[in-house]
């Protein structure tokens, strides 16, 4: 008995629903055009932000040790020379690039906090408008809806977008980002080679064993090697395979115009089935 009553209630609650937007299609009709139309129209009201990307390949810094470094494991953690390969010194790298410590030095080297609260902020008496905004909070925000950092397991490509509303200063952005976080990356790399090279020199003197004697200078070369690459290479850290450009115009990145419609739209049915509801209902009260 219930299940063949199951077909009826359903096909019945379809027609009562037909029916119900057929008795109100013009209140229904009108909430929909009303409300789409008043989110398009915000869509336009609001500053569009604009996309800029730079793509790279974590360079791994240096060039791995020679093989003699291996046999030579504890002096290696000693002078501080990294046994890790490419993959761990690329890993340590993008972690840098994301890190707050980099985000806030960047921020205060160019002064961006004015830029990122640009309504809290009075150009022409170069003052605050109430209390400023902390280091932190631009961190965050920085961190959280200007720079995204996308990265490809399978290809180890890497893609570093800033999303802002100069398209100029976008793309400018993210290509500083990467240019001085290789920079810093290469001088925190050739000052621990400068270290473990003194290590090695200072051990090679005091040891009269030939044959640790012979592994060490063949590490010493290997650290000297890496110490002429970190030196003269172009790219230490990232190697940049496209530049970020500022895009055209007509590339907004936000807002979406057509979400915006489809929302407003979504949300005017939505008014509109309720509004057809309680009118639905108000003769029954009196």
């Amino acid at each position: 008995m219930n299940d063949s009553s199951e077909p009826v209630s359903t096909e019945l609650s379809l027609v009562a629903i037909w029916r119900f937007f057929r008795r109100n299609i013009a209140i229904i009709g009108a909430s929909i055009v009303v409300c789409g139309g008043l989110a398009t129209a915000l869509s336009f009201y609001v500053t569009p932000r604009y996309r800029a990307e730079v793509t790279f390949s974590p360079a791994g810094g240096s060039g791995g040790l020679s093989g003699d470094l291996a046999n030579l494991g504890g002096l290696a953690a000693i002078a501080g020379i990294n046994l890790g390969g490419v993959g761990k010194k690329s890993e340590e790298a993008l972690e840098y690039l994301r890190s707050g410590g980099f985000t806030r030095e960047f921020i205060k080297r160019h002064n961006l906090l004015p830029v990122l609260y640009a309504r809290k902020w009075d150009a022409a008496r170069q003052q605050w408008k109430g209390e400023p905004p902390t280091l932190a909070e631009g961190v965050k925000r920085f961190s959280n809806k200007v720079r995204q950092i996308a990265e490809d397991r399978r290809t180890g490509i890497v893609t570093l977008a800033i999303v802002w509303t100069d398209r100029d200063m976008a793309a400018e952005w993210a290509n500083e980002l990467i240019a001085e976080a290789d920079a810093a990356l290469r001088q925190r790399g050739i000052a621990e080679l400068d270290r473990s090279i003194a290590y090695l020199k200072a051990e090679s003197a005091e040891t009269s064993t030939f044959e640790i004697q012979s592994a060490v200078f063949k590490v010493m070369e290997s650290e000297l090697k890496d110490q002429m690459v970190a030196r003269t290479r172009d790219s230490y850290a990232f190697k940049v395979l496209d530049p970020a450009v500022p895009p055209d115009p007509k590339e907004v990145d936000s807002p979406n115009k057509v979400m915006y419609l489809v929302l407003g739209s979504g949300f005017g049915l939505l008014l509109g089935i309720i509004v057809a509801s309680s009118r639905k209902r108000e003769p029954s009260r009196t």
